[in-house]
């Protein structure tokens, strides 16, 4: 199977972030076979991106809240397993065949009953020496054969398991009959007078060692008296031993097992591993069947998910567990961030409008058909983040690759635009808390801490009413993720400029735009852009501020 790359843009992400992460994923899987690139999220879906979706019939991408890895980003591989009434010698066998110390239980369905151990086997092997053969369980009889490579003579009172005590006839007759006791099973060699007495006295089994001959006598007594034989090529010692190792697997397993998920957290399943005597976690699915095991040796390469990055380049912004992946790609058009990686990657930085122009402008590059669906995520994408075409951030480049797409969906860019418009200024039935992180972003700018949400507008009395709510909603917001400056952009695409609702060091934005900030709020004149106007105007002052 082609291991997954996952393409994912930031978090609350808006429509360029979506439209890019869908549209590269589908770039990536024509020119690279490599891998198989899966189109994600990192957040919720705002109205303006719903409605592209929709427009143009595309899947919404799955939604990741964290790349650190997890068990199912390993290479499981299907466990070698035993059944409850599998022999301990069967597993010991099996063990040493296949050069492992642990073997999970399970029953027909695979579902995880116990795990057994080397040392489980080696314990109980110790444990019963020296006390005189008593079984602690019942025996299944064809498992007991099949552990001495034995065969039934007889079994006239079709025994299935044998239980009671287990005495070996390895002295003088008078005293083998002063011990003997009725229902015990009786190991002993080709002694055909002592076999005789034995079945007299009442034993339920007798097994005869060495592969001795069963005289016509002895066979006619056992039918008469239901007496069940066995023949064991072995000799006595190793019949015996043989048989204690005939206890099923469920006399001795533990039934405690450390288990986890497909889903659980490496970091997580390391430490179940230490915890664990056994040093490894069973990976079960929600009807609890065995997938795989994991043991020590499966974690010492590192295990990361890879990852490809767009429309963004800083921590604060990427989905969770972004340093526990492996990044192989930065897709972006912002300022250069605070992302490292430990080895060389493919870094496209372009100071253009979206994201999607840069990707659009890839496809033509190497002169890929784009299908419908796709030139309309590329095209809604560009207008989204430039407001069609109109923000500081356009550039020439993005207007040409526009037209190119605009073109080939037959699509009016005005008409269109103001389609995308109207759905991203649609804040109806949104609490206060749902407008204030519906295009939100953190930055760190000098030694500041600063979050940044922005909304479009076409109806300011509608964000009026929602003012006072908004206000209090940012100063919770602020103290809960202790920002010393957030800021709320309120950007109506007809008019030139912004209202600025402020929460915390509000000098940082009259020395910036040389404005005085009342009642936490201000306008500011000429600035639509957060990327180019808003940030890089702050950032001087977060940066030297004391």
């Amino acid at each position: 199977m082609q291991q997954e790359v996952i393409v994912i843009g930031h978090k609350n992400p808006d429509c360029d972030s979506i439209c890019a992460a869908i549209a590269y994923a589908y770039f990536k899987n024509i020119m690279d076979k490599h891998y198989r690139y899966i189109p994600a999220r990192a957040g919720s879906l705002n109205s303006e991106t719903q409605f592209v979706l929709e427009r143009f019939g595309i899947e919404c991408p799955i939604e990741i809240e964290s790349l650190a890895p997890v068990a199912s980003d390993m290479e499981l591989k299907k466990p070698i397993v035993a059944f409850p009434h599998d022999s301990l010698r069967y597993v010991a066998s099996l063990m040493k065949q296949k050069n492992i110390r642990t073997v999970p239980v399970v029953d027909a369905s695979r579902k995880l009953l116990g795990i057994v151990g080397l040392k489980d086997i080696a314990e109980h092997y110790i444990e019963t020496m020296g006390l005189s053969y008593l079984s602690r369980t019942s025996i299944n009889l064809n498992t007991l054969v099949d552990a001495l490579d034995g065969k039934v003579i007889i079994n006239p009172a079709g025994i299935e398991q044998l239980t009671g005590r287990i005495f070996i006839a390895a002295m003088q007759k008078v005293t083998i009959l002063n011990k003997v006791r009725p229902g015990d099973v009786v190991i002993l060699g080709d002694r055909t007078d002592v076999q005789i007495d034995l079945i007299n006295s009442g034993c339920s089994a007798l097994i005869i060692t060495g592969n001795s001959t069963v005289s016509q006598e002895v066979i006619e007594l056992a039918s008469k008296k239901g007496t069940l034989i066995i023949s064991s090529p072995h000799d006595t010692f190793t019949t015996a031993k043989l048989l204690d190792l005939s206890i099923p697997l469920h006399a001795i397993m533990e039934r405690d097992v450390p288990v986890a998920g497909l889903y659980t957290p490496i970091a997580e399943l390391k430490r179940k591993i230490m915890n664990s005597k056994y040093r490894c976690v069973l990976l079960v699915d929600g009807a609890r069947r065995l997938i795989s095991i994991v043991t020590r040796t499966d974690l010492l390469q590192p295990i990361r998910k890879k990852v490809i990055l767009v429309d963004h380049n800083e921590l604060t912004q990427a989905v969770e567990g972004v340093q526990e992946a492996e990044i192989l790609e930065i897709i972006d058009h912002h300022r250069v961030g605070d992302i490292s990686t430990m080895m060389p990657i493919k870094v496209h930085n372009e100071p253009v409008g979206s994201t999607c122009t840069i990707i659009a402008d890839f496809m033509f590059l190497h002169q890929i058909d784009i299908p419908r669906d796709i030139a309309g995520l590329l095209l809604s994408g560009i207008l989204s983040d430039t407001l069609i075409l109109a923000l500081s951030t356009t550039t020439e480049h993005d207007r040409e690759i526009a037209e190119q797409l605009a073109a080939m969906l037959e699509l009016s860019i005005e008409g269109y635009g103001k389609e995308l418009l109207s759905a991203s200024t649609d804040i109806k039935g949104m609490s206060a808390r749902d407008i204030l992180l519906h295009d939100f972003k953190e930055y760190q700018l000098g030694d500041k801490r600063v979050g940044v949400g922005q909304i479009m507008v076409l109806d300011e009395h509608e964000i009026e009413t929602k003012k006072d709510a908004l206000k209090q909603e940012m100063e919770r917001l602020r103290k809960a993720k202790r920002y010393d400056l957030l800021a709320f952009l309120i950007t109506n695409p007809l008019k030139k400029g912004e209202k600025v609702l402020v929460k915390g060091d509000k000098q940082i934005i009259e020395r910036a735009f040389e404005v005085e900030v009342e009642d936490d709020e201000c306008l500011l004149p000429g600035t639509m852009s957060r990327k180019k106007d808003f940030i890089p105007a702050i950032g001087y002052f977060c940066s030297t501020s004391e």
